[in-house]
């Protein structure tokens, strides 16, 4: 008859085809200890009253090679070359404030995603027109959580051509639930034993029984050779004669 697996037991398998039954500890099986943080009870500012000081607050820049990025919060997004603190060459205008996510609509279909990963966005368009794609250039700024941090633009990256998303760290919405980072957990370690019926689980107990069984019969015999050598040695050694 088929057995049933606990929960907190998952199979897996080595490189060579052995089975094992491996425990999972309690932290990856249940929720996470502490009281539950339900963002329902939350009655504070919104994400968007929360980051609206940064509208006053200087841009925020960021050197990347040889460009650099400024973020001016709820107006644009630029893109030049710095030479000694001056502009060198063209501006290019990666978009201009568009929109942000909206908490408040339940129906939005990316609002799993933002929960999950745990981010506010906004939406710049109408950039500078790309010469690859021939379209305007457009980004998103993606606000994370970071306690004790000022505002700072994290990263910079290019899934498509002319196309950007700025990741900027900020302490300021570190208070809300749904952009306050999970706990964090100490590693646990995961308890493994080969998967084996009954039959072959009393062949693995009397293999590992033979083989220490043989492994003293060894180490017995060894000792038993190196004290024959040593009493030979002794034997052997010629004995001092007293002086005539």
């Amino acid at each position: 008859a088929p057995q049933h697996q606990a929960e907190d037991v998952v199979t897996v398998a080595s490189r060579f085809k052995q089975r094992y039954e491996c425990r999972l500890p309690p932290a990856a099986v249940g929720p996470p200890p502490g009281p539950p943080r339900d963002p329902r009870l939350y009655n504070g500012s919104g994400v968007a009253e929360l980051l609206r000081p940064m509208g006053t607050a200087p841009c925020l820049l960021k050197t990347k090679d040889w460009w650099t990025y400024e973020f001016c919060y709820g107006r644009h997004i630029q893109q030049y070359h710095l030479e000694d603190s001056e502009i060198k060459g063209d501006i290019l205008v990666l978009g201009y404030y568009q929109s942000a996510f909206d908490w408040d609509d339940e129906t939005a279909k990316a609002s799993k995603q933002h929960q999950l990963r745990r981010y506010h966005s906004q939406s710049y368009v109408n950039g500078s027109r790309c010469d690859l794609t021939g379209r305007a250039r457009e980004a998103e700024v993606r606000f994370l959580c970071e306690e004790g941090a000022g505002d700072y633009i994290a990263r910079v990256d290019e899934p498509q051509s002319c196309s950007y998303v700025l990741t900027v760290h900020t302490t300021r919405i570190c208070h809300h639930p749904f952009l306050r980072p999970s706990p964090g957990l100490a590693p646990q370690p995961i308890r493994c034993q080969p998967a084996l019926s009954p039959a072959q689980y009393v062949q693995y107990v009397r293999a590992q029984v033979s083989d220490t069984k043989r492994k003293v019969e060894e180490i017995s015999e060894e000792l038993r050779t190196l004290d024959t050598r040593l009493w030979s040695d002794r034997d052997s050694e010629p004995h001092s004669q007293p002086p005539e």
